[in-house]
């Protein structure tokens, strides 16, 4: 396992401006974005307005905290809500540095991370990195596995001008489990990519009930999927939509309608039918790779005492 940094001492804040008390810190591509959506439908959670706030980014790569009045501004309008919500997948692989400064700074908070199959979320992080052309569209995903292999050998592929090559180590999960639950305990909370995608009602009313907020409301709420990858045809058209998307992320969030009606159109013009599959030879690489992050990862929910697991995990469970 890899040794834990300790950068930058945090301090906590010594006034009252409202700050989050709710991070989804992870996984990317583990339906982050639907975990987001989905919760800020509660009347008692106040989503901020940018889902990725990304405040505690900067702590994996060992530079300081912005200040402290930049985040709690995305908040200044929560009126009183229970919760206050942000999202950044980012979040979980820092690993103590990380999960330490959130315990100081949000001492109250309650952190979920959902975790995929990790060879599928390295496939569908892939497809992620090609459709926003932050990799050559061309780039064939055994070449990008050797990649991200090369660099996490190198150790460099947790660095912030590597992360769209961030597909294979993110998927290390045991690496950065024990310290957010060592320092946050019971309130920390896994969820898993498959159960929200079979049953996101059952997931919602679940963590509506540990949030001890009302979970009867949760049969009313729109269970969309969101932020689907697609590819592109024409990329200075993709890149220029993907900025208007990003910088009008309040807006759509506050009018949803529009931004499906506007999705809809954008793909009839310039999206293509995804045919990729995963190269058999490639899978088994990756399978190979992950079996003893698995491994460990299941004996530490084990001894965590969660056993409800997906099959990906639990056919690492001990006998």
């Amino acid at each position: 396992m890899r040794s834990r940094k300790r950068a930058h001492v945090v301090t906590p804040p010594e006034d009252t401006r409202p700050l989050p008390n709710l991070l989804i810190a992870g996984v990317a591509k583990a339906a982050t974005t639907s975990l987001f959506r989905y919760l800020g439908q509660h009347p008692d959670v106040y989503p901020a307005p940018k889902k990725e706030l990304r405040y505690f980014t900067t702590l994996r790569y060992g530079e300081p905290l912005p200040p402290l009045a930049d985040y709690a501004r995305n908040f200044a309008h929560s009126d009183g809500a229970r919760y206050r919500m942000e999202a950044t997948p980012g979040y979980y692989a820092g690993g103590c540095t990380v999960a330490e400064a959130v315990d100081r700074l949000l001492p109250d908070v309650r952190v979920i991370v959902s975790l995929r199959d990790p060879v599928q979320r390295c496939w569908s992080w892939y497809q992620f990195v090609r459709s926003t052309a932050r990799i050559p569209k061309e780039m064939a995903f055994a070449e990008y596995v050797d990649r991200c292999m090369r660099l996490h050998d190198e150790g460099t592929d947790g660095q912030r001008v590597n992360q769209q090559f961030w597909g294979v180590g993110g998927g290390c999960y045991d690496l950065w489990l024990d310290p957010w639950l060592e320092v946050l305990g019971h309130r920390f909370r896994i969820e898993f990519f498959e159960d929200v995608v079979r049953d996101s009602p059952g997931v919602v009313k679940g963590l509506c009930d540990w949030l001890e907020i009302d979970s009867a409301v949760c049969a009313g709420f729109a269970y969309a999927v969101e932020n689907k990858t697609v590819q592109y045809k024409n990329k200075p058209l993709q890149k220029a939509a993907l900025s208007v998307n990003r910088n009008s992320e309040a807006f759509f969030a506050a009018h949803p309608g529009v931004k499906r009606a506007l999705r809809s159109a954008y793909y009839r013009v310039n999206s293509e039918k995804n045919r990729d599959r995963m190269d058999p030879a490639v899978r088994e690489r990756l399978v190979e790779f992950y079996t003893p992050h698995n491994e460990r990862l299941a004996a530490k929910l084990a001894d965590a005492n969660r056993m409800d697991c997906p099959d990906w995990l639990s056919a690492y469970r001990r006998v």
